[in-house]
């Protein structure tokens, strides 16, 4: 019998450990599947909810089918076993149905006008794609716990605990998805670890099947206590009803409890299901909540969401084992149930004091020591302001286990039907949250709003009238009026004040679905920000963003169609329908939150500078019937539409930001040349005040390897603020020639001129001196780039390596400007000169010198800052003989 014992204890410590792994393998599943499927779909909230509803559905449903069915398994290891096995089948089946959806997705695309029936049919596509594995993993814990639970006193603190471990190993994959495996092996490769890890518990589980330590579940009703609720589950009030009963010889007492009527149970029932969707509602919905918050004071990496989803995986995890040992107790389940929702409803109430406290009245959370440094920083204030409401709501799902004791048949069953109801809630946490009260509440409303419903909820569960029932009642309302009428989050910020702007002031917020979009005021005029800092243009910088569009448009002048990706302020799109450029009939343009564009027609079309007249930034962009909006993912839509474009306006994005690193992929770069015409090309700019020379050299290399030509361009010669343009052409491509007459223009704008008079300099531009810009051939300098790998979609090494990077050495960021950019322009130069450029031979040879000239001007800029008046001096008249084309004192 010992013998017998030992051997089932191991098998339940081997089911642990294959609930962990299961729990690890899952989250790996999932981080890459949202993902990928964002790649497909577009990385809008709507198309991720979408997805995300689509694995939520496949996991209630499995939980409520499998639990079900394995109430009469004979052998639930075995039937646990071949869940495995289907969830690594199904998982490689994915990629074979991704690949047909690759295929026919821009088909159905093109086809559908209608916003909502697109979104409709992304969800069947999500469904089809990621239900069947979702629904055998919703099966696993059921099926599981119906092996390991033996016996109904075990139920509670068993499943309790075995949720803590499936969470922890939830957690476990989630850290190492988010911040290594991408890194080091590639998405695919990582899913391919995770199908490994199925296929190992699987394994295992067939191995442990064929032991003798399989005892079954002793189901009540075979010794005869089946719908008994022992006297530690019960009320006062039933525990009361019952002695009254007694004493007046409607029942006789026994020495156990007697059988509780069917109104008592069901009652009891309905609670234990409330809270458990209550439970999946409030920590999803929490959840989006607390990314939204943090979003506002982080830069936004994907190791920022890492960080949290990791802080609440862990929180869970170890309020589930709280539970574990809550459920050993002799205290009231519903009372220990009530503490545990007050104590929970009160750290959200908080969580916004806390928060403004941290982040000193939300001020962006800054490091100047390493990643790692950085990283830990983010872990310790994320884990204050969240886990104490992760960690304490984190043990109402599982200590329900210890009330469903009390009606339990099957642990399976009981536990799939529990699931389920947590997993709907959590379903509409999220897409209640994201889609309905942050537009209509705002973060904080919000957040008071669920802990208010806690509070509720914590009132409506049946106590007795004794001391302390009465008193965690009493508690429950008190914290309610607090929160309610002391706690007033309505007057806390929603976006943070970047210190470095001078005087700046909220216009107005918008609290979307994807982010908050704010309109600010300062000494550069009115800006559009998403989340606090990440800056969409301004008008002070008015004159750079129309640039954005005229040079690629004064390269070539017969440009008759535009795709710009990104709008913002709206100004670089609107530029291209300039009266001046005669050619252009089309401009359509992207952008993925909509609230972007509302900000920019009701603040950029209408702008008061000085002492002139109002006028349009936008050039008319929201109402020239040449142009059209979309409120799309930019990358979304080349892949998927029919349509061809002269130009391709790639707008500038910060690679460091979550979901940024995909826009500089290879499968982008594709489809964006697959939407050219014949002659057009593709536009990339760069900021490279917001990149290190690793990240540059990484997408040049990546677009080197798309294009047959890639060029580059300056934006400016700004020591410190330099931005430039990647330009991909395709085969046979020669920038076309241009008969204009340039030089009395040019001889006038530097006469009487001096060094001096750098800052000042009226040079003029036009599709003859534009080649001032142009900073060489990058596709004939290519041997530059060897050492550096290419950004994929599989291997996405700008989104995991940009935020590491420029934090590597705990220094001042070394960002690729002035004097590096201006070598390796050099060496370009060196390799391939501008008058030996496959690319300019249509360029008469003294506009071929341009190059050099603007070469030139940026030296002396850079001497310039520096203070070095001889060297400036000398940089000054070699740009003034290239520039003229003849030898000036």
């Amino acid at each position: 019998m010992d013998n017998q014992s030992t051997k089932a204890k191991h098998g339940i410590g081997v089911a642990l450990g294959l609930v962990f792994l299961s729990g690890f393998a899952a989250l790996i599943y999932q981080v890459l599947w949202m993902k990928q499927m964002g790649l497909l779909f577009g990385n809008t909230s709507h198309a991720a909810s979408a997805t995300l509803a689509s694995f939520f559905a496949g996991l209630a449903t499995g939980s409520w089918v499998l639990g079900k069915r394995v109430s009469t398994s004979k052998n639930p290891m075995r039937t646990y076993a071949w869940l495995e096995v289907a969830i690594a089948i199904t998982a490689l089946l994915y990629f074979v149905i991704l690949a047909l959806y690759h295929a026919v997705y821009p088909a159905i695309y093109q086809s559908v006008e209608s916003a909502g029936l697109m979104l409709l049919i992304k969800f069947g596509l999500s469904l089809l794609l990621i239900f069947p594995p979702a629904f055998c993993m919703g099966g696993t814990i059921p099926v599981i716990g119906q092996y390991m639970i033996r016996e109904p006193k075990a139920f509670g603190n068993t499943s309790a605990l075995m949720y803590g471990v499936n969470t922890l190993g939830a957690a476990t994959g989630a850290a190492l998805a988010g911040f290594y495996l991408p890194l080091w092996l590639g998405f695919n490769a990582t899913c391919a670890l995770a199908i490994l890890v199925s296929v190992g518990i699987a394994a295992i589980a067939f191995r442990l099947s064929r032991g003798a330590d399989a005892t079954p579940f002793q189901d009540g009703e075979k010794d005869g206590t089946s719908n008994e609720i022992d006297e530690v589950q019960m009320t006062r009030q039933e525990r009361r009803k019952l002695e009254r009963d007694a004493k007046r010889g409607k029942i006789s007492k026994q020495k156990n409890p007697p059988t509780v009527s069917e109104s008592v149970i069901t009652a009891g029932r309905s609670v234990i299901l409330f809270l458990c969707f209550l439970s999946g509602f409030g920590v999803l919905a929490l959840e989006v909540l607390w990314t939204r918050l943090f979003s506002q004071v982080l830069e936004n990496s994907v190791y920022t969401f890492a960080t949290i989803l990791v802080i609440v995986l862990v929180c869970l995890a170890l309020g589930a084992m709280i539970s574990s040992q809550l459920a050993k107790w002799s205290a009231p389940p519903f009372l220990v149930l009530t503490v545990l929702i007050l104590a929970g409803a009160g750290a959200v109430a908080i969580t916004p004091t806390v928060f403004m406290s941290l982040t000193d009245g939300m001020k962006i959370v800054v490091s100047t020591g390493s990643w790692f440094s950085y990283i830990l920083l983010i872990f310790k204030t994320a884990t204050l302001t969240i886990a104490p409401s992760a960690l304490l709501l984190g043990t109402i799902f599982p200590y329900l286990m210890k009330l469903e004791e009390g009606h339990l048949k099957s642990p399976g069953l009981s536990l799939g039907k529990l699931a389920t109801v947590n997993t709907i809630g959590a379903i509409g946490g999220a897409l209640l949250c994201g889609f309905v009260l942050l537009d209509w509440l705002g973060i904080w409303r919000s957040m008071q709003l669920i802990a208010v419903i806690y509070l509720i909820a914590s009132l409506l569960i049946p106590l007795g009238w004794d001391s302390k029932s009465m008193g965690a009642k009493a508690a429950c309302f008190v914290v309610l009026l607090l929160t309610l009428l002391v706690l007033d989050p309505g007057k806390m910020p929603i976006i943070s004040i970047d210190p470095l702007v001078r005087e700046e002031k909220v216009i107005e917020t918008w609290e979307g679905s994807d982010c908050t979009v704010a309109v600010t005021d300062s000494e550069v005029g009115l800006s559009i920000k998403i989340n606090s800092h990440y800056s969409l243009g301004s008008t002070g910088a008015y004159m750079q963003e129309k640039f954005q569009a005229d040079l690629p448009l004064m390269i070539y002048p017969e440009t008759e169609s535009l795709f710009f990706l990104g709008v913002g302020t709206g100004i670089t799109a609107g530029s291209a329908l300039d009266p001046r450029h005669t050619n252009v009939k089309s401009v359509v343009a992207c952008e993925l939150v909509p609230e972007v564009i509302t900000a920019a027609k009701k603040y950029m079309t209408d702008v008061q500078i000085g002492d002139y007249p109002p006028f349009d930034m936008t050039t008319g962009l929201f109402e020239d019937p040449r142009a059209t909006i979309l409120v799309e993912d930019g990358r979304h839509h080349l892949m998927a539409t029919d349509e061809k474009f002269d130009i391709i306006n790639s707008d500038l994005f910060v690679p460091f930001r979550s979901g940024a690193g995909s826009l500089y992929t290879r499968e982008h770069f594709e489809s964006a040349k697959k939407r050219l015409t014949p002659d057009g090309v593709f536009v990339q700019w760069l900021p490279l005040y917001q990149l290190t020379e690793n990240e540059f050299s990484i997408i040049a290399k990546t677009m080197i390897g798309t294009f047959e030509q890639v060029s580059m361009w300056r934006h400016n010669f700004q020591p410190g603020s330099e931005v430039v343009a990647l330009v991909g052409h395709q085969a046979g491509q020669v920038l076309p020639a241009s008969d204009i007459d340039s030089s009395a223009d040019k001889l006038y704008a530097v006469s009487g001129k001096s060094y001096l008079d750098l800052q000042r300099l009226n040079l003029p531009l036009d599709p003859q001196t534009i080649m001032l810009f142009y900073a060489g051939n990058l596709t004939e300098a290519r041997s530059l780039f060897d050492s550096y790998p290419e950004n994929t979609d599989d291997r996405p090494v700008i989104e995991y390596m940009a935020p590491r990077t420029y934090r590597s050495k705990g220094e001042a960021t070394p960002w690729f400007t002035g004097e590096p950019f201006y070598d390796m322009v050099d060496k370009v130069y060196a390799l391939c000169p501008p008058d030996g450029d496959p690319l300019l031979v249509n360029r008469i040879a003294a506009n071929r010198r341009l190059p050099l000239a603007g070469h030139a001007f940026h030296r002396a800029r850079i001497e310039e800052v520096k203070g070095d008046a001889e060297a400036t001096i000398k940089a000054w008249q070699e740009f003034v003989t290239e520039w003229t084309d003849s030898p000036r004192p």
